[in-house]
């Protein structure tokens, strides 16, 4: 019956959403054509209208975690739909650009945004309020039995106590050898020993089993856990077995397998699969806007040096995939042959080699390297899909064969043009310094992360902040 409600709430709540985008965009257009207090009654284009509802629809569809009101914080209930708003109005602002839609009055666009999400976050609120004040007069609340008694299963129990916003109520614990009229933890008993569990989901309302018992009793509940199955009851097993300290733990199916999977990245989520096709995009609005300058570039690279205007340099991408990576050529054409006599004069630490006065570096090849010209084919490598924007500078090959096993995981997400380490001083930072802004990057990315990074990347580029 739970099941059935909650599944009724997130439907009500998404039809409620696109209502509440349809509002602020008519409000947005009211507002907007009563600033100077008349009231022309023109709402704005309608084919807009639709289309906003149609792309907030479509992320928030795709975004579950906003219709979970159940074991979450309030936190996050209102984090999540200002992720999605943020998502989708991009796509948004995006779509007119891409259809050559330039709408004149921004100021309406941008109240639109704010008011839709406003909207949106003020209905969360309401709801999560109103389910808190239902849960803690004892309504709308799941019945959990614990299996275990030891520090696994009473930290679980601690949790649920808590948070009583979560919904849940604690009907007792099963345990295998602990005498269930001798153990109590918070005043919530042990009801019975796990031979009982048949018995005691015929006579109790059980919503669902939680197993919370450490790896070593895992052989003795594959029998409880078929019971739980053949009677139709819900079941959760905690599976903090391993506890790991940066990656984060889901369960996925592989071929109807069960996997508990360790992932130390983002991993392959909607935020991520929209970095990617923004990086295809302005990769290639990026070349046709930037091919003046990068054909003055070449010239000048031929002219003052012979050899190919190009240079493409073997590098280390994600999970140490090999690509070429093109850059404007600013040393001599044999550089690389050179650079093993020059090993000992390298003024960083660690696996990179850097060097200020580095003789191989041409005269024009200076000018490109200050003012970072020299990295714009990369932007060929982005529209490739063999980097992004923004994400931890590609290494060597040698130079990974050198890393610390904690440096490496910096390959655990796709190379990028610009990342911390270029707006923090990038040749003026030493290496374990970089490696630990590389993963800072990794273990806090997002897409306004990103944003950030690149707005912040210009006014680095334009002093030279570093550069070598």
């Amino acid at each position: 019956m739970l099941r059935e409600n909650l599944r009724i709430l997130r439907r009500l709540v998404f039809v409620a959403d696109l209502c509440l985008v349809a509002l602020g965009y008519e409000l947005a257009a009211i507002l907007e054509n009563t600033r100077f207090g008349i009231l022309n009654g023109n709402s704005g284009p309608e084919d807009l209208i639709v289309l906003a509802v149609i792309i907030w629809g479509l992320v928030f569809w795709y975004q579950p975690k906003c219709y979970i009101f159940r074991l979450r914080k309030l936190s996050q209930i209102i984090i999540s739909p200002i992720r999605a708003s943020a998502i989708a109005s991009g796509i948004f602002l995006a779509s007119l650009f891409a259809a050559g839609y330039f709408y004149e009055d921004r100021i309406q666009l941008l109240l639109f945004t704010s008011l839709a999400t406003s909207f949106l976050i003020g209905l969360r609120l309401i709801i999560a309020l109103l389910l808190y004040y239902y849960r803690a007069r004892g309504y709308n609340y799941q019945t959990v039995l614990i299996i275990g008694t030891g520090d696994v299963a009473r930290g679980f129990a601690d949790k649920i106590l808590i948070n009583i916003q979560y919904g849940l109520k604690i009907l007792g614990f099963l345990d295998w050898e602990r005498r269930p009229d001798l153990w109590r933890y918070r005043d919530i008993p042990c009801i019975g020993y796990l031979n009982d569990l048949p018995d005691i989901l015929r006579k109790k309302q059980v919503d669902f089993v939680v197993f919370a018992v450490s790896k070593k009793y895992l052989d003795k509940i594959e029998e409880s856990l078929q019971i739980c199955e053949q009677m139709g009851v819900r079941v959760s097993v905690l599976a903090d077995f391993f506890p790991m300290k940066i990656s984060r733990h889901k369960i996925e199916s592989f071929f109807g397998s069960p996997m508990l999977c360790y992932d130390p990245t983002p991993g392959l989520n909607f935020p991520m699969i929209l970095k990617n096709l923004l990086d295809r995009f302005l990769a290639a609005l990026g070349i046709i806007l930037a091919s003046p300058v990068m054909l003055v570039a070449a010239l000048a690279v031929k002219l003052n040096s012979p050899g190919p205007a190009i240079f493409k340099q073997p590098r280390c991408g994600l999970n140490g995939r090999k690509f070429k990576l093109y850059k404007f050529r600013t040393m001599i054409q044999n550089a690389e042959d050179l650079k093993k006599d020059l090993l000992k004069f390298n003024e960083v630490d660690g696996a990179a080699f850097k060097m200020k006065n580095d003789p191989r570096i041409t005269r024009v090849g200076k000018f490109l390297r200050k003012t970072s010209i020299d990295e714009l084919p990369q932007l060929i490598n982005i529209l490739r899909g063999d980097m992004s924007f923004v994400g931890p500078r590609p290494p060597l090959a040698d130079e990974v064969m050198r890393f610390d096993l904690w440096q490496r995981r910096k390959l655990s997400m796709k190379p990028g043009l610009t990342c911390l380490w270029q707006i923090s001083g990038r040749s003026d930072v030493s290496f374990d310094q970089w490696m630990k802004l590389d993963l800072e990057y990794i273990d806090n990315w997002s897409l306004w992360h990103d944003a950030q990074i690149l707005a912040r990347t210009v006014p680095a580029v334009l002093k030279g902040t570093g550069a070598r």
